[in-house]
């Protein structure tokens, strides 16, 4: 329904066909009880998978957007919950975590050093405060980039870092 191409500048420019988007909204509007618990179940679905990928550390991250109270949260802490069933049998501490509400860059820092190792997930559920801070932004990029060994560094001055223990930079 949206194609990206390329202006003459290199810029990307999004384009719409507004037509199938109509077309969707029609035939979505048309559907059965049945045939919407269907779809949204797919959706689901396809939901657990993407959090097994992540866990498994096939997929970097994620993003999951949608209408409040559908569900999105609670399927992905599901998920984790049921994958870490041997850690909590065994006493061990979950190697995932939910985030929920604020999180500053130095924050975001600690969280990601003290979840960097292999099979660690971190959820940040409503913290969309990290996508808009640059500083946040770029931690984010360098734990997401597409290289094999991934390094963050805080090169800022930081006695609260120091106190955990936590180094200027580590491979996450």
């Amino acid at each position: 329904m949206a194609k990206a191409n390329k202006s003459s500048q290199g810029t990307t420019i999004l384009e719409f066909d507004i037509d199938a988007i109509r077309a969707r909204e029609q035939a979505v509007a048309q559907e059965t009880d049945d045939e919407i618990i269907e779809r949204l179940t797919e959706r689901f679905k396809v939901l657990d998978n993407m959090t097994l990928a992540i866990k498994r550390g096939d997929v970097r991250a994620m993003i999951v957007s949608g209408p409040p109270g559908v569900g999105k949260s609670y399927g992905v802490e599901a998920v984790l919950q049921k994958d870490s069933l041997f850690d909590v049998l065994g006493e061990r501490p979950p190697k995932y975590e939910v985030v929920k509400g604020a999180m500053s860059a130095l924050g975001l820092y600690a969280k990601l050093y003290a979840f960097a190792e292999e099979n660690h997930v971190v959820v940040f559920d409503d913290c969309d405060q990290v996508l808009l801070d640059e500083l946040s932004l770029n931690i984010l990029k360098g734990a997401l980039d597409s290289t094999e060994r991934r390094w963050i560094a805080w090169n800022t001055d930081s006695r609260l870092l120091r106190g955990e223990g936590i180094p200027d930079r580590f491979e996450f």
